[in-house]
């Protein structure tokens, strides 16, 4: 629609299609809330002030604010398809996403990327992608891991010119852009070229080892644990992404900081770190923006950081995320601000635009995501004829952070909490496998395997037996992928995701009933985290220290190689 078509309706010569009618308009690009009417024609806000619409809603008494913009997920990590995923956040009053779709990119390449983006076009959520930096998270050379899939310089070069594809996803690999990496700086370099946003990754970060990373061209960060760590990168110059999932919940360390600063260059974001039980039962961004007026940050703030702020950030303010005159009339009703409270959403200018949620995309079959030779208890097994002194990951409640116990053991111990943990690479079919031990999960009997494990997405499986371990992998090659928990060779539970062994094509019901099934069952069994499957799928992720586990062994983070499990 070219503005110019509207411009009687916006000096009122003629009516609008909708007007909402005394609105407690929060104004973003100033921060005031105040009475008036906004005017929408042809899916564009034409106008603030006094109208009249051919429809019109009473809106006295509610607060009118834009659509919500996550400006960092990972749609995959909902386990649903685009569609699905859409009909669980829109409601609520997220109407875009931007999307870093490395998940199904270390399992399928591009062609996995350009069948999201297919998906996404399908939905009436403006989703916008990042084009994978990392693919795999580390650099091949190192061999700290199997992907299967590598995204180089000249694939990133060809996203980025993608329809909907608006920037460089988060650049996990600080360490190779510390070390000046050959490939890793390709890329940042070909989307600078591109004026393209450069996302950024960078756990634990500080003083000039930072400097060097923000130098890049580097620009946000969503990774901070610490009012310090935050306030260092603000400092510097970087956009904060302040994030607040079901398993790392990063608020309560930096509202202080949110309530002390200008907050222009903070944002509000999931990481896609919700579970569909939280996502049902207390919501999507609209929870992370309540929990940060919870914690004393002024709503009208919060609102920006979920908003304008996004928008700017990521060269999208001309289109969304502000009620004013040209952009796009993606708008929440809300009866109470501090609250959230959702009356109705907006969306292109139409309050009926669920029913474009019906339409259902169907994936390219890739053939089977799960390649594993039949796994043997055996394949897990580590020697200890005696109690010897081993690395162990830590598990550090409410945070993606591990840290490295060294404890004499001489096997699992469930009465100690420590349990076997395996990473199977499972695109190649090579059988490698990483085993080593993990403390803090809490199974006292049984096992659980699935194939969400960032970044590669290989099988991580916990178990207190290798015998449930193996019976729970090979399950899973049986149904292509997904979660499966076992207890004494019997399948307990089990939820299919057979689209890149991450997504099922199953409703958000189908798929929320089961995800409640498989927490209450593991809850059973032992393990009482808020989100263990979330928790686990990061512990084979070897770019978020400290130790982690892969398909090639136990990796040091911070030093990046691979270490023994034995400590001499």
């Amino acid at each position: 629609m070219n503005p110019k078509d509207l411009v009687n309706v916006a000096l009122g010569k003629e009516k609008a299609d909708l007007v909402l009618k005394n609105a407690n308009l929060v104004n973003v690009p100033t921060g005031e809330v105040y009475e008036t009417d906004i005017a929408i024609a042809r899916g564009l806000i034409v106008g603030l002030g006094q109208y009249a619409g051919i429809k019109e809603i009473d809106a006295r008494g509610k607060y009118a604010v834009p659509g919500l913009v996550d400006g960092h997920t990972h749609i995959e990590m909902s386990m649903l398809s685009v569609r699905e995923f859409a009909k669980a956040v829109m409601p609520r009053g997220t109407t875009a996403v931007v999307a870093d779709p490395h998940e199904i990119a270390n399992v399928l390449g591009v062609e996995g990327i350009k069948a999201l983006l297919a998906e996404a076009r399908t939905t009436p959520l403006k989703v916008f992608c990042m084009a994978p930096s990392c693919v795999p998270s580390t650099d091949p050379a190192l061999g700290l891991e199997t992907s299967g899939a590598q995204i180089d310089h000249e694939e990133i070069k060809e996203l980025l010119q993608l329809e909907g594809v608006i920037g460089l996803g988060e650049v996990m690999n600080f360490g190779g852009v510390i070390t000046k990496e050959v490939e890793v700086w390709h890329k940042i370099e070909i989307a600078k070229a591109l004026k393209s946003t450069i996302d950024g990754h960078a756990p634990l970060l500080r003083g000039k080892e930072l400097n060097a990373y923000v130098l890049s061209g580097v620009g946000s960060d969503h990774e901070s644990v610490s009012y310090e760590e935050a306030q260092e990168k603000l400092r510097l110059g970087m956009r904060v992404m302040v994030r607040e999932g079901s398993a790392a919940k990063n608020l309560s360390e930096i509202a202080p900081l949110l309530k002390s600063v200008d907050t222009r260059n903070c944002m509000l974001v999931t990481d896609g770190d919700r579970t569909l039980r939280d996502l049902k039962e207390e919501g999507y961004l609209d929870y992370v923006l309540r929990r940060a007026i919870e914690e004393g940050v002024d709503p009208v703030k919060a609102v920006q950081m979920c908003t304008i702020n996004t928008a700017r950030w990521f060269k999208l303010d001309d289109f969304i995320g502000s009620i004013s005159p040209g952009k796009v009339a993606d708008i929440v009703l809300l009866n109470n601000l501090e609250k959230f409270e959702v009356k109705t959403v907006i969306v292109d200018g139409k309050t009926d635009w669920a029913s474009r949620t019906d339409y259902a995309y169907k994936y390219p079959k890739y053939g089977e995501s799960v390649r594993i030779k039949r796994i043997t208890p055996k394949d897990f097994e580590i020697t200890l004829e005696e109690a010897r002194k081993v690395r162990i990951i830590g598990l550090i409640e409410d945070e993606l952070l591990t840290e490295e116990i060294i404890e004499e053991i001489s096997g699992i111990d469930t009465a100690r909490d420590v349990l076997k943990i395996a990473v199977v690479e499972r695109h190649q079919s090579s059988g490698n496998t990483g085993v080593g031990f993990v403390k803090g999960f809490g199974l006292k009997s049984g096992a659980v395997a699935s194939s969400i494990a960032h970044d590669s997405h290989n099988i991580v499986v916990i178990g207190a037996n290798e015998a449930d371990m193996a019976f729970a992998c090979n399950r899973l090659k049986e149904i292509g992928g997904g979660i499966v928990l076992c207890d004494g060779n019997t399948v307990t539970s089990e939820l299919a995701l057979p689209i890149a062994g991450l997504m099922s094509n199953e409703t958000l019901d189908y798929v929320a009933q089961k995800q409640r099934e498989l927490e209450e069952r593991i809850s059973g069994m032992g393990c009482k985290l808020q989100a263990p499957f979330i928790t686990m799928s990061f512990l084979a992720l070897p770019v978020i220290p400290k130790l982690k586990i892969t398909d090639k062994g136990l990796v040091d983070v911070e030093t990046r190689e691979i270490v023994d499990i034995f400590v001499s």
